[in-house]
């Protein structure tokens, strides 16, 4: 005997509403994050986890961001924690090898840097 309905049960279903509102937002901040890529940006998530590192790549989904060597860490509250003065010789971008893929619905603020 089979104990297993032949319907799946409904878990978790996404308001219409709340689901066009999502795909809205996913659509903008795509739009304003193609014009800055190759830029760098410090980016606060929903989850007030804070990241700076230059945009190197963008898709649909995710925004890609190679993460500067010492920020490999999540920053705890919507500020990073305080950094020392820049090094004296130019930054170099492909001196980090971490890229850190966000999702565009995840995003709360992106501000230029540079």
């Amino acid at each position: 005997m089979n104990n297993y309905s032949t319907q799946p049960q409904m878990l978790f279903q996404c308001d219409h509403q709340m689901a066009h509102s999502m795909k809205k937002h996913k659509e903008h901040a795509h739009a304003a994050l193609k014009k800055a890529v190759n830029r760098k940006v410090r980016v606060q998530t929903l989850d007030d986890e804070v990241f700076e590192g230059i945009i190197i790549n963008l898709d649909a989904k995710n925004v890609y961001i190679q993460i500067e060597q010492g920020d490999r860490g999540f920053y705890p509250g919507p500020y990073p924690r305080p950094r020392p003065p820049y090094p004296p010789y130019p930054y170099n971008p492909y001196y980090s090898n971490v890229i850190l893929p966000l999702a565009l619905f995840d995003l709360l603020a992106v501000s230029l840097l540079w």
